[in-house]
């Protein structure tokens, strides 16, 4: 059954500002329809004020279009005075007069406004059209991008054009960066409809490896629907054609443009929150994001129809949304299982998180990650990496225990300080079984979350055994 939506695409309006000179210098459009509401940017007014802004309604019934009104009204505002605003006038459209997509043009509504001595002036240029979810992703890849993050969380992530995230990104300017690695940047990209993803562009390099990396994250990302992976809304892979110097002779090169759509985390990634138990996130925090990672990292080994391996886990690949929830992220170097153990002779990775077996060999397996994961946990409740050389673990764990106590008794929570105490010790001990040099002695993934939670007992004796 198709879905349907009322889409209003504010254009512009004509407001003229008071005679005397004292009016309001900014404006803004708020939309009703029925108890759903949007609200465009402020602008500041002139002779023609301009938004091009897109914004879209569920529409229940479009058998009954004759009882549909949208509203649209004009306030002025003063940015200097906080939550002011003055009504200037308002257009309602009645239903007969959406039309749908193929029919859709942008017409000026006059602004009106009730009051006996009361004289507005002015009008509000909209689209207004009902189109169902398929035709409005037909007509723009953007569009398709923001009503899948606002209506669809199941579907596939598609093909977006370069010149599309070129608009979105105000064409990759720095203002618009919010983040850069090594062989990425990512940008905030901004919709129609104002709602924002993140837009991760690979670096131009003649490293092969970086071509291999995005078709191989892409491929994983098509598939990987869990709250705690981080969600791909659509992807670009084109060749841009440009005349360079070479040699004092100008030859057509062939660019190639490669980028993911993902959407945004609003609190970037974990290394950025990471501090020792006296300051930054308290227990119940911490302790949610081991979870949401543990999690995602099940699904990724025990959910999906072709397991996966991750093997670049660690903070700066989790990313946090806006109450803290983990979502593990960059999947460039993962691997697909294998029926049989898998070998190989890179050493891509990160320093700290890599198991050790791939500098002896390269055995990949699920207890690869595990390695990483008992990093992350350890460094999640401490702020620093464990140490793996296995001396002194039950030291270790008594002086880390100690240190949160002091803290959870200096703040007081609405928990029992014995059984965040308790749930601290348990972490600690899993985390350090987890990094253990002997893979076969690591615990799969779902032993890891029985024994954080306390449904599973530790065995000590492990958390010795890590020379």
């Amino acid at each position: 059954m198709a879905k349907y939506m009322l889409v209003v695409e504010v254009a512009s309006a004509h407001i003229p500002v008071s005679s005397d000179g004292n009016g309001y210098t900014n404006a803004f459009v708020e939309l009703n329809f029925g108890s759903q509401q949007f609200l465009t940017t402020v602008k500041e007014k002139g002779v023609r004020t301009t938004w091009n802004e897109c914004f879209y309604f569920n529409v229940p019934d479009p058998s009954g279009v004759d009882e549909l009104v949208l509203e649209a009204c004009v306030y002025n505002t003063n940015r200097s005075i906080q939550d002011s605003k003055s009504f200037h006038g308002m257009a309602r459209i009645i239903g007969p007069l959406f039309r749908p997509l193929s029919d859709a043009v942008a017409s000026p509504y006059p602004l009106e406004q009730t009051g006996m001595f009361t004289r507005v002036r002015g009008d509000l240029v909209l689209k207004v059209y009902i189109a169902d979810d398929a035709s409005i992703r037909a007509s723009n890849p953007l569009l398709a991008l923001a009503l899948a993050l606002d209506t669809d969380q199941t579907s596939i992530p598609h093909n977006i054009p370069l010149h599309h995230l070129k608009e979105i990104t105000n064409n990759f300017s720095h203002t618009h960066t919010i983040g850069s690695g090594g062989s990425a940047r990512v940008y905030k990209g901004v919709l129609p409809n104002r709602k924002i993803i993140a837009v991760k562009k690979i670096l131009q390099s003649s490293n092969t490896d970086l071509g291999n990396q995005f078709e191989n994250e892409v491929c994983h990302l098509m598939t990987l629907k869990h709250p705690n992976i981080v969600r791909c809304l659509g992807y670009c892979y084109e060749t841009q054609h440009e005349c360079l110097d070479h040699n004092e002779k100008y030859i057509l090169a062939g660019m190639e443009e490669r980028l993911l759509c993902l959407e945004y985390l609003p609190r970037g990634s974990l290394d950025r929150h990471l501090t020792d138990e006296s300051s930054g996130l308290d227990w119940s925090t911490r302790y949610k994001i081991i979870q949401g990672v543990c999690y995602g990292l099940y699904y990724l080994h025990e959910q999906t129809n072709r397991p996966i391996f991750h093997l670049d886990l660690k903070p700066a690949n989790i990313l946090l949304d806006d109450s803290f929830a983990p979502k593990i992220t960059d999947f460039g170097l993962s691997r697909p299982h294998q029926q049989k153990t898998i070998s190989t002779s890179s050493k891509e990775g990160t320093l700290g998180y890599m198991p050790p077996e791939l500098f002896q060999g390269g055995k990949i397996t699920p207890k690869s990650d595990i390695f990483s994961l008992g990093v992350i946990i350890v460094e999640v409740i401490t702020g620093d990496k464990p140490d793996i050389t296995g001396k002194s673990s039950e030291d270790s764990i008594d002086i880390m225990l100690r240190k949160w106590r002091n803290k959870l008794q200096r703040s007081p929570t609405h928990g029992s300080l014995e059984l965040d105490c308790e749930q601290i010790k348990r972490c600690i001990q899993v985390g350090l079984i987890c990094v253990n040099h002997d893979r076969t002695k690591r615990p799969t993934i779902t032993k890891v979350i029985n024994m954080i939670e306390g449904s599973e007992s530790i065995d000590s004796d492990i958390i010795n055994e890590r020379t």
